[in-house]
């Protein structure tokens, strides 16, 4: 099963947040995204719910969620759609991160680039320049 457009920017937007944070989650919320990563396709709606849950994870949610938006809602640079392939890695990438016992550490020790990419030059993109 491959995610939805908004579900990959969801997802993409949660993993940012968290290479972002200073400090770990609480133990609560820890144990919250450990549930959510063994059930990603299913829960992955839960993610903004969790994210408004902690000021800091929202703000840096909400930053990087506005990073995959368009520009004032014009048709230019828009959230690089992942073919199936690239939304099996997204959902691996973080199921693994979610998982984690510690999932600010390990979004910050393995970060995972190809998430919220902007197309704003496809030939920088596809030479790892955009």
């Amino acid at each position: 099963m491959s995610f939805n457009p908004q579900q990959e920017k969801i997802l993409a937007a949660f993993v940012t947040a968290l290479e972002k944070l200073d400090e770990s989650l609480p133990l609560g919320l820890q144990k919250q995204l450990n549930a959510i990563g063994q059930n990603l396709e299913a829960r992955v709606v839960e993610l903004p719910t969790i994210a408004a849950s902690l000021p800091s994870l929202n703000q840096a949610y909400q930053v990087a969620l506005g990073d995959t938006q368009t520009d004032k809602g014009e048709h230019g640079a828009t959230l690089v759609s992942m073919n199936q392939d690239g939304s099996a890695k997204l959902r691996e990438h973080a199921a693994q991160i979610l998982t984690d016992s510690d999932p600010v550490q390990a979004a910050q020790r393995n970060p995972y680039r190809g998430l919220g990419q902007i197309a704003t030059n496809p030939f920088k993109r596809f030479f790892g320049r955009g």
